[in-house]
């Protein structure tokens, strides 16, 4: 196997694959593949030789969320930087320079001055920790632009990622397209035998079922069948913008404390248009309505709607704990079926949009667990159980439920009749 080797510095490939993201000077890089095959190892191992190699250069660590990268790539990448070989480091920025001149900065793509300095500033080398997260026009247009330090003979993009649809634009633009300046790596879960994994995380590698079984266990790039929703994540998730004052607001919850039901608010401002947005949420596990309601309370104040009431779920002890807090609440309209029109509806006609910063805190119990831990993560298992249209698989829709109550809710309150909506296609729901 390769051996990377510096006086600072040694790392063996221990996979084929790995060597070869070693060795590949091509523009572009894709490491693909199932989980725990060592795709973001290997590339910060690169990333670091690389800084190493061609002095003064400029190495950038990317994700969508600047919280995310801080807990998986740049926690790697701080481990297995020698020490030796810093001279400066700042853990806020997330920037560290090394003994030669070269910086590594961590950017997050919901942070306006990590999008700022991708605008203003060269590299030579980016690597991209979950590149499905990101949309094809920030990869274009602001990550791969940046790749063009002038100091440095090597120029090259790593994006990293585990299998999603097909329809996803890494997989329609890159892997079945193969551009001539791409090199695509299909990466291998490690085996076993090399004894890197525990032996517990195969047990739980057999004991996956459905999408995430092909996704995440078998590296394919495979669709949900019967999704309820035709969301898009390219199209429905957006930049935030100033929402202007004289827009309506509402305001929905569905209660929640347990990793398989997670406290879900939402706020969500309605343009004259009839477009929805969904500016901010909370979605957390192992706190009491006691802890969310003075947040929820603020947050009301701070939108100028604190005598607004919240839509949400019916359960009594629940909303006593809110209007003890001061938070009014109405009973949400709960039929289902009559709630998914209305959301299908909406979302077809692309009248539904979520703010890539409306998360208020990620829970790492969820993340750690790799269950959904916002309501735009969910469309994707939100999916008729069988051909019946009541008969739903019924779990990971916390925010699909405080979707649908607050939307179907408002229409009763504004009036609109339900038989005036469009209802959900037959060829959706037998297919």
């Amino acid at each position: 196997m390769l051996v990377f080797m510096t006086n600072d510095f040694v790392f063996t490939a221990v996979t084929p694959q790995q060597a070869q993201v070693l060795e590949d000077n091509n523009p572009t890089l894709l490491l693909w593949g199932p989980g725990r095959s060592g795709k973001s190892h290997v590339a910060v191992v690169k990333g670091i030789a690389i800084g190493q190699k061609f002095p003064n250069n400029r190495i950038y660590f990317i994700r969508r969320k600047k919280v995310d990268l801080r807990a998986t790539m740049w926690l790697k990448f701080t481990e297995l930087l020698p020490q030796s070989l810093i001279t400066k480091k700042d853990e806020h920025s997330m920037i560290y320079k090394i003994k030669n001149g070269t910086e590594f900065w961590g950017l997050g793509l919901d942070s306006i001055e990590d999008v700022n300095k991708l605008a203003s500033a060269e590299c030579g080398m980016a690597i991209v920790e979950e590149a499905t997260e990101v949309p094809q026009n920030y990869f274009d247009e602001k990550i791969k632009r940046s790749v063009s330090l002038p100091r440095v003979p090597f120029h090259q993009t790593i994006l990293l990622c585990n299998p999603g649809a097909p329809a996803h634009w890494i997989y329609q633009e890159l892997i079945l397209k193969k551009p001539k300046d791409l090199t695509a790596i299909k990466m291998p879960t490690m085996l076993e035998e090399l004894g890197i994994l525990p032996h517990s995380f195969y047990i739980w590698l057999s004991s996956l079922t459905g999408l995430f079984a092909k996704r995440y266990r078998d590296g394919q790039w495979v669709g949900a069948e019967g999704l309820v929703y035709s969301f898009n994540p390219e199209k429905h998730i957006i930049n935030p913008f100033l929402i202007p004052e004289d827009w309506k607001r509402v305001v929905c919850l569905d209660f929640g404390f347990s990793l398989l039901h997670a406290f879900c608010c939402q706020w969500w401002a309605i343009s004259s248009e009839g477009k929805w947005y969904c500016y901010r949420q909370i979605y957390m596990t192992g706190k009491t309505v006691e802890e969310h309601a003075p947040i929820i309370r603020s947050y009301m104040i701070e939108d100028g709607i604190a005598k607004q009431e919240i839509i949400c779920d019916h359960d009594a002890d629940g909303r006593a704990t809110l209007n003890r807090h001061g938070v009014k609440t109405r009973p949400a309209i709960k039929k289902r079926l009559e709630g998914q029109q209305v959301c299908y509806n909406l979302i077809a006609n692309n009248k539904v949009f979520f703010f890539n910063n409306s998360l208020v805190e990620v829970d790492i119990d969820l993340r750690i667990n790799k269950l959904p831990y916002q309501t735009e993560q969910e469309f994707t298992y939100y999916v008729w159980a069988t051909k019946e249209k009541e008969d739903m698989v019924r779990k990971l829709d916390h925010g699909m439920d405080c979707m649908r109550y607050g939307m179907r809710t408002s229409i009763h309150i504004i009036g609109e009749s339900i038989d005036t909506l469009q209802y959900i296609p037959k060829v959706l729901i037998h297919s």
